[in-house]
């Protein structure tokens, strides 16, 4: 094989023809035996096996996903998992949107576990496999610069990490999403595959639908302007099917086919109709585009050179991604929902993958120019360094990048140190907490709240989901251990009820509304007295049982 050959195999990622392996000049005799060439399908797949074992050792590095997640939406999923396979409604509302897919598989992967790590190590999998099928679908448009952007970008972005901290959807989603554009951006489209992972999405994040709209909004143009549409491109409205899917999950939680439509309305009613405005939205979303000043400039070069190129499935899944879902929250924000931040987590990615577009571009460029000069800069070494310099990039150009900067590392563990809590004082708790009987009384419903007179466990309000699972309590005896439930009056609590108070697990328990709680001794508090089950007090930690005063 000739030099030329190799190194034209190598780089461009195409099978090099066999005129191009032959050895010798032109006159010499032609080689009749095997020729060994180049196959950069097994490359990239050895790069991708590489790629992802990175990942999944720098996601459990970070997230440290031994004692599972204590974030509110997973212990979720697991609680309605439990309870759609013991036959039971959900006894009160819970301020989580249900998510089908994840009470699926963190549900199951809990049910078969019996622990939580199983669905934290599951998350880290599906984080570290959403990264390099991103990386895939980069190599596939502009090459292995724009890959290695990706999975180095990706990897640093805090947000991405912090949902995987606390398995919540978007980790879960990514790959599905990448997995989509992969099947579509094919020579020969696959539509099913397209069509079912976004089925499958659309049963985890609502910003889905946004990539479905868009789909179908495509295949509708296509049909006004009387273009031909292959029979098998209407494969993709297969993902819509993710409506039924919900409307199935919560008939089966809730008795209510459509209660996943009331939660975020509901949680705004029970805050006083308090919400983000539109003016916070919109400085909420200049905020994640300011805060990363050059990516998000690469981020539209990138875009408009895809534009440029007329590669029209690409351009829709970004704008998708990015531009729509700002649009998409200002939109709640309208509507007078809440939006959270990890509403823009798409948005970050977007600009992540636009920009893995414009740095592969500049590169390119530049390597191309070298050659004129250098033309060792169009082989190996060449796009060796235009790697490297993409590397280098994505971790500049990232603010912050995650694993190099201590804050946000911190903010990323802060999930694990929650659950290690949690899981510390389980035992505590669970010798402590009378069990309940369930047929003691109605359970007020998913929309409604528990009888404060029946609650025997109080604890930080954003972990009582997991605290029920684990302790084997309805909802219906657990409750947030509010600030001002507690300032209200200690005596106000019902007799032989735990109250649990932790500044490391919520800070917002700890504090002077709840001092009351905060005693190493039997202290008497009107009418009732409250006795220390654990003191922490180095590590603001109490466990205490509320009694009648003698």
């Amino acid at each position: 094989m000739t030099i030329r050959g190799r190194v034209e195999g190598w780089a461009t990622g195409r099978r090099v023809p066999e005129w191009a392996t032959l050895v010798g000049p032109p006159s010499a005799p032609r080689y009749h035996g095997p020729v060994r060439t180049w196959r950069p399908a097994t490359v990239s797949l050895g790069v991708d096996v590489a790629a992802f074992v990175a990942l999944v050792t720098l996601g459990i590095l970070l997230t440290r996903p031994f004692d599972g997640p204590a974030g509110p939406d997973a212990a979720a999923s697991v609680l309605f998992f439990d309870r759609i396979m013991a036959g039971r409604h959900l006894e009160v509302w819970v301020n989580t949107t249900p998510k089908p897919a994840l009470t699926l598989v963190l549900g199951g992967l809990h049910a078969l576990t019996g622990d939580w790590w199983a669905g934290a190590f599951a998350s880290v999998l599906a984080f570290a496999l959403g990264v390099v099928l991103s990386g895939v679908l980069l190599r596939r448009l502009v090459g292995p610069v724009g890959a290695v952007f990706a999975w180095v970008g990706l990897a640093g972005v805090q947000t991405l990490l912090y949902e995987t901290a606390s398995s919540y959807g978007t980790p879960w989603v990514l790959p599905l999403w990448m997995i989509a554009g992969l099947a579509l951006v094919r020579p020969e489209p696959r539509y099913g595959v397209a069509g079912v992972a976004f089925l499958v999405a659309g049963l985890i994040r609502p910003e889905t639908y946004i990539l479905l709209g868009v789909a179908t909004a495509m295949l509708a143009w296509r049909v006004v302007r009387r273009e031909p549409v292959p029979r098998r491109a209407w494969l993709l409205m297969a993902g819509w099917l993710s409506i039924p899917g919900l409307a199935l999950h919560d008939l089966l939680l809730t008795g209510d086919p459509l209660w996943w439509t009331r939660v975020a309305r509901h949680s705004v009613e029970l805050r006083d109709g308090r919400h983000r405005s539109v003016l916070g939205v919109l400085n909420l979303s200049w905020t994640v585009l300011a805060s990363t000043p050059f990516l998000t400039v690469l981020a539209v070069s990138g875009g408009l050179t895809l534009l440029w190129q007329r590669r029209w499935i690409a351009v829709a899944g970004l704008v998708a991604m990015g531009p729509l879902v700002l649009v998409y929250v200002v939109g709640l924000a309208v509507l007078r929902l809440n939006v959270l931040r990890h509403y823009l987590d798409a948005a970050d990615i977007a600009l992540v993958l636009a920009s893995a577009v414009a740095v592969a571009m500049l590169v390119k460029g530049a390597l191309d120019r070298a050659a004129h000069r250098w033309p060792v800069a169009a082989g190996p070494p060449g796009m060796a360094v235009g790697i490297l310099l993409g590397a280098v990039l994505a971790v500049g150009l990232s603010r912050p990048y995650s694993p190099i900067v201590a804050a946000a590392r911190g903010s990323i563990a802060s999930e694990a140190v929650v659950a290690a809590r949690l899981a510390a004082v389980e035992p505590t708790l669970a010798s402590s907490v009378s069990r309940v009987d369930r047929a003691a009384g109605p359970d007020p419903g998913p929309m409604g709240a528990p009888d404060i007179a029946a609650i025997r466990l109080f604890a930080p309000p954003h972990r009582i989901m997991r605290l029920a699972v684990n302790l084997g309590l309805p909802l219906t005896a657990v409750a947030g251990a509010e600030p001002s439930l507690i300032a209200a009056g200690v005596d106000r609590l019902p007799v032989g009820s735990i109250v649990y108070i932790d500044g490391v697990v919520e800070r917002v328990t700890v504090g002077p509304a709840t001092a009351a709680i905060q005693v190493s001794s039997p202290t008497k508090v009107g009418a009732v007295r409250v006795v220390p089950i654990l003191a922490d007090p180095a590590n603001t930690a109490w466990i205490v049982r509320i009694e009648a005063a003698p």
